[in-house]
């Protein structure tokens, strides 16, 4: 590729998953992510290397930021630590940088047509498209367990990749998943907002039967901190809360 693809940075996503970070931390943060962008989505597998990344930070900033955000891979040098999330959106992007391109060459083999052509054409295919779309969309809908904001709901879910408007069956299975595995109901996203914040790339936490209570906190408790270590936090997770669930997690994998 002669060319990166765009990196993009969900908003809401960030500032929830590091408000608590110093601007040290923060700086660290965007340090590393914006070099593993450029290095196919990993870190290398060197302590020194990473440091130097973030210069004058200190060294047990950097520990907090890679325990905190990053999973360890060791498999070679260039490939010792990775994001899940940044390492998908990176490979779907030069996957579609790449559909793109072959499409645009295929275009550009055909003779170019008339601009009337063209504007027909294309207001034909959007028109065609939106209502295959919609056909997906509905099918999703009519399975979901908590119908709320439509209207909404069916602009995001356009807004998705094909391969997943494709699979409306395996979506509402997923928020219907996500949604039953809440404990506190009035804290579920939307639909809309589930599908805007590609809910469906997280992994699935099965639930458990017939436990006490003691073993359904301890239960939630590690779910949380594996949610936790792939950057996820939902709205009802309290500072303290993640200040506890980070300290676990730095305890535990020191």
């Amino acid at each position: 590729m002669s060319k990166m693809p765009k990196m993009n940075l969900w908003i809401d996503a960030f500032n929830s998953d590091t408000c608590y970070l110093t601007n040290e931390e923060l700086g660290i943060y965007f340090r590393l992510i914006f070099f593993a962008w450029s290095k196919e989505g990993y870190l290398p597998n060197d302590k020194n290397f990473i440091s130097n990344l973030a210069p004058n930070s200190k060294p047990e900033n950097i520990d907090y930021i890679l325990k905190l955000f990053w999973n360890y891979d060791g498999s070679s040098w260039d490939k010792g630590w990775y994001q899940k999330r940044l390492l998908s959106e990176y490979q779907r992007a030069v996957s579609l940088t790449e559909t793109n391109r072959e499409n645009a060459k295929k275009r550009y083999a055909i003779a170019e047509p008339s601009q009337s052509e063209r504007t027909a054409s294309i207001s034909k295919s959007n028109s065609i498209s939106n209502k295959v779309i919609d056909s997906y969309f509905n099918k999703f809908w009519e399975q979901i367990c908590y119908k709320v904001s439509k209207g909404q709901a069916r602009r995001n879910y356009r807004k998705i990749h094909q391969d997943w408007w494709e699979e409306p069956q395996v979506l509402s299975k997923k928020y219907n998943d996500y949604y039953n595995s809440l404990k506190d109901k009035q804290y579920a996203q939307h639909p809309s907002t589930w599908l805007n914040a590609e809910g469906f790339l997280n992994e699935e936490v099965e639930v458990k039967e017939k436990m006490t209570d003691e073993e359904m906190k301890d239960w939630k408790f590690k779910g949380d901190v594996e949610m936790r270590k792939k950057g996820i936090k939902p709205l009802s997770w309290s500072v303290g809360y993640i200040r506890e669930l980070d300290e676990f997690i730095a305890k535990n994998d020191s």
